[in-house]
């Protein structure tokens, strides 16, 4: 009993000098696990490879104002003799997935079938894109604006823009919107309300008695070593300067809240009080559903974003009727 008593104190004390390292914490908010995205892309293939197997139309790699480069996928629309191209839908992927993900790349497959341009691209740090630390939208929002300057200055893709977010995705898009006029709508799934929510998040399970004026400390190192300014990544902010419409999804319970990696759904609540223009909130609540539409979610996606394209909000944010009972 000695010895386990001894063994278990020194893991702890391992445990405690981890958290001591310099920075420790502080990285904790800017970096992810970003193998799973990685290894999407892989088993897809390169850009080049995916254009002569004619996957999808393009490949570009575009710099930044800090010379990170955004990799991005362009799939042109495919929609059919007679009929015109309908917009653009920007997907953008959740933290740490990449571009290749399937169901996304799936969705951008099948949105191009319905008339739509579709841009894929890693954000940064993640994927084949540069850069060392996620900036939670403060970098991002910009990244994506310049590479849709960049694709509808060139003509490239339609140039109204629809985007849909999962996650860090969803926190982006919603900054992305407040700041190009040219986007139409968004839906944004189990987006998180800003920078500061999220570290408080990560940091939970590493440093559960820490202290708020530590964990400022922390944050603000966060955002000096990314060189950014954790204010600046706020989607409860962005959601306050848009205009155009809002779709918000988020599960009311979510499994992985039993091993802290979930996000409240307070978070959209909140993203919903702080939006000015049109916004609906849908509630996926039994876990049942949970599960049947993390399985969909390649053909969800389409179904949402042409929704809200075609009928507007109202009918985007309907779920699925439920199928009449059996007559006896």
């Amino acid at each position: 009993m000695k010895r386990v008593g001894l063994s278990f104190l020194a893991v702890a004390l391992a445990g405690f000098c981890l958290g001591c390292e310099k920075d420790y914490y502080a990285k904790q908010i800017i970096t992810c696990d970003t193998g799973s995205g990685k290894l999407a892309l892989r088993m897809l293939g390169t850009g080049e490879e995916l254009m002569k197997q004619k996957r999808i139309d393009q490949h570009h790699r575009f710099l930044m104002a800090d010379k990170t480069p955004i990799d991005v996928w362009v799939i042109k629309a495919r929609p059919g003799e007679g009929k015109e191209i309908r917009a653009t839908a920007l997907l953008l992927h959740g933290l740490g997935e990449s571009k290749g993900t399937r169901y996304l790349f799936v969705a951008g497959q099948r949105l191009a079938k319905m008339g739509y341009d579709v841009v894929l691209m890693d954000l940064r740090a993640h994927g084949r894109s540069g850069g060392e630390y996620v900036t939670h939208g403060a970098l991002e929002k910009h990244d994506v604006k310049s590479v849709m300057d960049s694709l509808i200055g060139a003509r490239t893709v339609h140039p109204n823009v629809y985007v849909f977010g999962r996650t860090l995705g969803a926190a982006v898009a919603i900054q992305y919107a407040g700041i190009d006029p040219r986007c139409k709508g968004v839906v944004a799934l189990t987006p998180y309300r800003d920078v500061r929510s999220f570290g408080r998040l990560r940091l939970a399970p590493l440093a559960p008695a820490l202290s708020q004026k530590d964990y400022e400390t922390h944050l603000a190192r966060a955002g000096e070593i990314a060189s950014f300014d954790p204010e600046d990544a706020s989607a409860v902010a962005a959601a306050s300067k848009l205009s155009c419409p809002l779709l918000l999804v988020h599960a009311l319970f979510d499994l992985r809240a039993l091993v802290g990696l979930a996000v409240p759904v307070e978070h959209s609540q909140d993203i919903r009080l702080a939006a000015r223009g049109p916004t609906k909130l849908i509630l996926v609540t039994p876990v049942a559903e949970q599960i049947a539409l993390a399985l969909i979610l390649d053909r969800w996606i389409p179904d949402k974003i042409h929704m809200l394209a075609t009928k507007g909000l109202e009918e985007a944010a309907t779920k699925p009727a439920a199928k009449p009972a059996a007559k006896p």
